[in-house]
């Protein structure tokens, strides 16, 4: 699940880096908008999200789905620190917040039992 997650939230990442590096006119609905896919951080983006799709496929083979889902969720809290690290995002103090609470649902869930 951990891997899928990472795989996710560094997707998420690279969609960001490509969407800023993609020209107008290519996001006309055409047969230029093809020409976004070609885009290096575009294409990282796809290649991580496939991956992602493949190890949560394998997750829930071993998880129930009450608890997979929920644990997708730590992927706002990574991104939101990718974001921080790589993109120079500011984060402000009521996001951070969010994220502690986020931390907290997800400990409560994973503790949860059966």
């Amino acid at each position: 699940m951990g891997v899928a997650v990472a795989f996710t939230s560094i997707g998420q990442i690279l969609q960001k880096m490509g969407s800023g590096r993609v020209k107008k006119e290519h996001l006309k609905i055409g047969v230029k908008s093809v020409l976004v896919f070609l885009d290096p951080f575009i294409l990282g983006a796809l290649a991580m999200l496939f991956l992602a799709t493949v190890f949560y496929l394998l997750a829930l083979s071993k998880l129930p789905l009450s608890i997979a889902y929920p644990m997708l969720s730590s992927g706002y809290v990574i991104v939101v620190l990718l974001s921080k690290i790589f993109l120079k995002e500011k984060v402000s103090f009521q996001r951070w917040v969010g994220v502690f609470i986020i931390i907290v649902g997800i400990f409560i869930i994973f503790n949860s039992g059966k």
